[in-house]
């Protein structure tokens, strides 16, 4: 239904197998035949030093200026963008090429930045954020750009910049929620990936991690201010959105694909939350 696009593509080199990208905005090429919406299979990092770009995330705008990053994650629905006078870095890696050369495999879902964690995906720097991340996104730009990179000197140089994000990102909102914490916290949003449409409950949700229901909905609390049930709620929603707008299905199949048993309860959950009928929503698009 949706294309999902590789690193590969923003570069021109569909043909190629490319697992890590590093670049100034000034300096890439434009990329042929990128259709929007799309989805990645790839984390990517946009460090904007000057200049505005508007994004839309998974039916949500963002503008995006001067000093500031901003993150957009592997399955995000990628709906349009818009540039203006950019200048800055990007950084695009797949999750494989940078657990190659850690034992940790939860230091991404540590990262809470990363995997839509945050309803805003961004970090607006100050000048001493800039002056700590400078040299060593210059340590990363400048290994990059090597006629032959070593991949272990990018992997840890990566590893020290995310790691250096991590600690500016701490939101004082945050400072309880400890490492297990995001790490159970994106768990819980992996299995609602691949088993929304199941309807499977929270409490089955939380036996798969482990964890009782009172935990999960604590954790889910603590770090996005809502329920377990609202985030596996938003989670079907972006999906009704998505068929409504990419698909050719009926709303009745669409609701009966979600697992509605009854079309009149999709119209009213989906108004709920987007104050449009399915049918509305629908012709708009």
């Amino acid at each position: 239904m949706l294309k999902t696009i590789s690193i590969a593509n923003l570069t021109n080199q569909a043909e190629s197998r490319l697992d890590f990208l590093v670049d100034r905005f000034e300096d890439m090429a434009e990329p042929h035949d990128i259709e929007f919406p799309h989805k990645h299979d790839f984390y990517e990092i946009l460090w904007i030093t000057k200049g505005a770009s508007t994004q839309n995330i998974d039916y949500k705008n963002y503008t995006i200026s001067d000093s500031t990053l901003f993150f957009i994650s592997p399955g995000q629905l990628h709906l349009f963008e818009k540039w203006n006078n950019i200048r800055g870095f990007v950084i695009l890696f797949k999750e494989d090429f940078f657990l190659r050369l850690f034992q940790n495999k939860n230091f991404l879902f540590e990262l809470s930045y990363l995997d839509n964690l945050h309803e805003n995906p961004f970090l607006k720097l100050s000048k001493q954020d800039e002056t700590a991340l400078k040299p060593i996104m210059e340590l990363l730009y400048s290994e990059c750009k090597k006629v032959e990179p070593t991949e272990e000197i990018v992997q840890a140089s990566l590893f020290i910049l995310l790691k250096n994000i991590q600690a500016l990102f701490a939101a004082p909102k945050q400072q309880d929620a400890n490492k297990h914490h995001i790490v159970i916290f994106k768990k819980f949003r992996k299995l609602v990936e691949l088993h929304f449409l199941e309807n499977l409950s929270v409490s089955r949700y939380a036996s798969l991690l482990n964890i009782s229901t009172h935990q999960l909905n604590a954790v889910t609390k603590l770090l996005s201010a809502k329920t377990a049930t609202a985030i596996i709620k938003e989670r079907t929603l972006l999906e009704a959105q998505q068929l409504l707008n990419f698909s050719d299905l009926t709303v009745a199949q669409i609701a009966d694909k979600l697992g509605f048993n009854d079309n009149s309860y999709f119209a009213r959950f989906f108004r709920k939350y987007t104050a449009l009928s399915p049918q509305d929503f629908r012709k708009k698009r």
